[in-house]
């Protein structure tokens, strides 16, 4: 499950992405929608200064990931919606 620890790390597991793009492909909402849907669901609030990296947990030979980039930048997009002090740096 995603998590935001008390240094300000973001952690973006596996499972959550595989929510966001479910989201995203059958019920057609927008990737940034979907990031919302989930933090949502998982009773995660962020606001101005609470996050300073995303640590993204995922398996890279997966199919599903061949978007890596666009993943990392649809999740720091949103992520500046809510945060917009964060940076952009994160952890593959």
């Amino acid at each position: 499950m995603m998590k935001l620890t008390e240094e300000g790390v973001l952690v973006v597991e596996e499972k959550d992405i595989d929510y966001m793009y479910c989201y995203r492909d059958r019920d057609g909402f927008r990737f940034d929608d979907s990031f919302f849907i989930e933090l949502e669901s998982q009773k995660i609030t962020l606001s101005e200064g609470d996050v300073r990296t995303i640590h993204f947990q995922f398996k890279e030979e997966m199919p599903l990931y061949e978007e890596r980039g666009r993943l990392v930048s649809e999740v720091q997009s949103a992520v500046r919606t809510l945060d917009p002090s964060y940076d952009g740096s994160f952890v593959k």
